[in-house]
């Protein structure tokens, strides 16, 4: 217009730089954009330290992450037990399962058979050989004495044969109280064998303590009460844990022995009782909407006004009534085991008649153990071995079965004394 030349030039662009990015958000609707910002937050200030990784792995998983309008697939490390973890936990397991604390006490009853035999039967066999030279020496000493008397005199030779007599029978006292010797010579069927020793570390375990044969030297009394000190509370978990697994199984033979007598006897009665399944869905089957008190959506506000949605679901399950045992089944089974154990010993032992072994049994299974009479004490015609070891069977189980009967009795005597309260007024029935 004037003349001048206008300026034509155009500004620069300015070039992002390389450094900033914008921030994408991982989701693709704002619904869930501040979840997730809020979500990756937490993780990056929860993450725990590195692990060495001698001890834990990392393994990498597929994680679904988003709303329900967008999923993404998302690969996250997630840190793994490592072998050595993982193995202890299975043996730790298995260690406290039926099968294994058996097993763990089985081991811990051999080991200690094997532990006792051999610190204690050199010991019996030195006592052995003391005994028979003690009685040679005065054997040979009353030879001397009726050889050196050329005139028979009764009354001197009496005088002198006391003195011998006396001095072994002292001999013999002392050696069968403090040292453990049971009349026998030699090294054959020795009180402290591989059976013997095995029905003594039983005997200690379940405190019954026979108490016809024990430690004489130092390290067996010492291992003694070591051995006592782990292998007591192992034995009463065992069989606290037998005797629960025991009723249980009782329990359930019990309903299906008295469910089958029913259908034998009376199965009519049994088609016309038989329960019914009447669990079916509330909302099943339904065109018109629930109402507001049907409805298991139950809308709650907090203090920050944010909705939160709680499903409730009601589900009808039959509860089934536990399994009780009568108590006379209980005694019943004491009984009869008591009684079958006291008929097999009274036909092994030639000096034992039907209440020996009745009085042997029950103070077996009560734990009481007097040791006055042990199976395989006294020469027999069936080998002593066997009665032990079949003796260590026959605790073992019987215990078991004590506990067994125990666990059954304690739910009907429960039940007795709560309807005897309630009969008294001392229980309420709306509390029971």
């Amino acid at each position: 217009m004037n003349g001048r030349p206008t300026n034509t030039r155009r500004k620069p662009r300015r070039e992002p730089k390389k450094g900033k990015k914008k921030k994408q958000s991982s989701s693709c609707c704002c619904c869930c954009a501040d979840k997730v910002a809020d979500t990756d937050a937490a993780n990056e200030s929860d993450s725990p330290p590195p692990a060495s990784p001698s001890l834990e792995l990392d393994s990498e998983q597929e994680v679904t992450t988003g709303c329900c309008c967008c999923r993404k697939k998302k690969k996250v490390k997630v840190k793994s037990e490592s072998k050595c973890g993982k193995c202890c936990r299975k043996l730790t397991t298995f260690m406290f399962s039926h099968i294994g604390l058996c097993s763990l006490v089985v081991a811990y009853s051999v080991l200690g058979g094997y532990a006792f035999m051999l610190l204690e039967s050199p010991h019996e066999v030195i006592e052995r050989n003391n005994v028979e030279l003690i009685r040679k020496e005065q054997v040979e000493r009353l030879w001397n004495v009726t050889k050196e008397l050329n005139v028979f005199y009764e009354k001197n030779w009496t005088i002198i044969a006391d003195e011998v007599f006396k001095f072994f029978q002292d001999e013999v006292f002392l050696a069968t109280k403090e040292k453990g010797w049971d009349g026998k010579d030699g090294d054959k069927e020795l009180q402290w064998s591989f059976a013997g020793a095995l029905l003594y570390s039983v005997t200690v375990i379940t405190t019954i303590g026979y108490g016809h044969i024990a430690p004489k030297t130092f390290y067996g009394r010492l291992v003694t009460i070591f051995y006592a000190l782990v292998g007591i509370p192992l034995t009463l978990l065992c069989l606290a844990n037998m005797g629960s697994f025991l009723s249980t199984c009782f329990r359930c033979l019990y309903k299906h022995s008295c469910n089958a007598l029913l259908w034998f006897c009376c199965p009519q009665h049994m088609r016309r009782d038989r329960p019914k399944n009447r669990s079916r869905s509330k909302y099943s089957r339904r065109r018109e909407p629930p109402s507001v008190e049907e409805d298991p959506l139950q809308d709650k506000v907090d203090d920050n006004g944010e909705v939160i949605v709680t499903i409730e679901r009601e589900t009808e399950q039959a509860k089934e009534e536990p399994v009780r045992v009568p108590i006379f089944i209980s005694l019943m089974i004491i009984a009869g085991y008591i009684f079958g154990g006291a008929v097999i010993f009274s036909l092994w032992e030639e000096k034992w008649d039907y209440l020996i072994g009745s009085y042997f049994c029950f103070v077996t299974l009560t734990t009481i153990g007097f040791g006055d009479f042990v199976p395989g004490a006294s020469s027999a015609t069936w080998g002593n071995k066997e009665k032990n070891i079949f003796c260590v069977f026959y605790l073992v189980f019987g215990l078991s079965l004590i506990a067994m009967c125990f666990n059954l009795m304690q739910e009907e005597v429960r039940a007795k004394f709560r309807w005897l309260g309630q009969k008294f007024g001392v229980i309420d029935k709306q509390k029971t």
